[in-house]
């Protein structure tokens, strides 16, 4: 019989250790995985087609809405149909007050100048829509037309989409007579009629 040292005992260990190891297949445990190769998954990209006719059958039910409401006199009914925010961007501008230029900046602003020019005129409010711009988004659009209403006049009315839905942002009732105050759309993706 042969005596090993322990010293030869261990190294015989090891190398059996190190040839187990090396060949193991893939249900040993001890042997290591494969790497794991990540990939990229390709993200889809929607698109969104707008029906942009749809959407200026809205913007002019908004403005029905607003007219109706003011041939009514009633301005919590006419504020329905803006954005209700007291920002310098909601405004309308008119001369409905015997002349002389007056522009409302807010929300409320343009409530209380409508409950104050009630007081001074009324009657049917009627609306003749020359051109419609809307973005490429559908969220903002600029309308462009004439109105009756114990004055004749042009007008300009900017509109936003707020959660679906078309608001009036501001209203020009002088056309910009007395200066730019509502912005033209850069480049509309929808006009009508088409220029």
């Amino acid at each position: 019989m042969i005596l090993m040292k322990k010293r030869e005992i261990g190294w015989l260990l090891l190398i059996c250790s190190f040839f187990v190891a090396c060949g193991s297949d893939k249900t040993d445990p001890v042997a290591k995985s494969e790497p794991i190769i990540e990939t990229e998954s390709e993200s889809t990209v929607a698109v969104v087609e707008i029906d942009f006719l749809t959407e200026e059958k809205a913007i002019r039910q908004t403005l029905v809405g607003q007219n109706t409401a003011i041939s009514q006199k009633e301005e919590d009914d006419i504020m329905s149909f803006w954005i209700k925010s007291d920002d310098r961007n909601i405004f309308t501008a008119w001369t409905f007050a015997g002349g002389g230029f007056e522009k409302y900046e807010g929300w409320r602003a343009v409530k209380n100048g409508w409950i104050g020019i009630f007081k001074l005129r009324g009657g049917q409010m009627a609306t003749d829509v020359s051109r419609v711009e809307i973005d490429s988004r559908a969220s903002k659009a600029v309308l462009y037309g004439k109105y009756k209403w114990e004055q004749n006049g042009e007008l300009i009315i900017a509109f936003q989409k707020q959660r679906g839905k078309w608001l009036i942002r501001a209203i020009d009732y002088t056309n910009g007579s007395f200066g730019k105050q509502i912005s033209k759309l850069s480049n509309p993706a929808y006009t009508n009629p088409k220029e």
